[in-house]
């Protein structure tokens, strides 16, 4: 058995993550090699391997930037078979995915959007896409307004600080301006979340 069907066997086995993780990294420059003399068999054969027994498990591990990385280079790898192999979208697919999923996690709501938007305009029905997509926009929208309330909590525990010093803000507009902001920050928080989740899928 040669160290092709060795390898397949192995990835094809049930292992942790972790090792899937290991024995990639232990065989990296065989797999360049095969990716890089440019042979559609090759190719073919690194590919989900790469990205399905490499990179997603370092996304399962919460190696978000690393997996990001694979998978930018996966994208590099697919130009060598585009037009030529009938697994090409299958592939395409799975690395859109996989980056969308990791940019999600590093909290790029935005460039993650990208990605998901790009499986959308060719399965607008997939659930999971949808559900992602509709995620990301209410993380987008709720990082903001958690930003915004936080500011108007730290101004409002200002004012209450200065009061205990004997330094009373008299206008009550400006003594409770930071409350009203941060309540208002997480109603409507909670109503666009609502919006998000009823709302018909519409890509922008």
């Amino acid at each position: 058995m040669n160290i092709k069907s060795k390898l397949q066997v192995f990835f094809d086995s049930k292992q942790d993550n972790a090792q899937y993780i290991e024995k990639y990294e232990e065989n990296i420059r065989f797999f360049n090699d095969l990716l890089q003399n440019g042979r559609k068999e090759d190719v073919e054969y690194v590919i989900p391997i790469k990205m399905y027994k490499y990179a997603d498990p370092l996304n399962l591990t919460g190696n978000f930037q690393k997996s990001l990385t694979i998978l930018y280079e996966i994208d590099n790898d697919l130009e060598r078979i585009k037009g030529q192999s009938k697994w090409y979208k299958q592939y395409f697919e799975g690395v859109t995915f996989l980056k969308g999923v990791c940019l999600g996690r590093l909290k790029k709501y935005k460039d993650s959007n990208v990605e998901f938007k790009k499986l959308l305009l060719k399965n607008p029905g997939n659930d999971n896409y949808i559900d992602w997509y509709k995620s990301n926009k209410k993380n987008e929208i709720e990082r903001i307004l958690n930003r915004i309330a936080v500011v108007a909590v730290t101004y409002y525990l200002l004012v209450i600080f200065a009061d205990f010093m004997g330094k009373e803000i008299e206008n009550i507009i400006l003594r409770e301006i930071g409350l009203v902001i941060a309540l208002l920050s997480f109603v409507t928080s909670y109503i666009w979340r609502k919006i998000i989740d009823k709302k018909e899928m519409k890509l922008e």
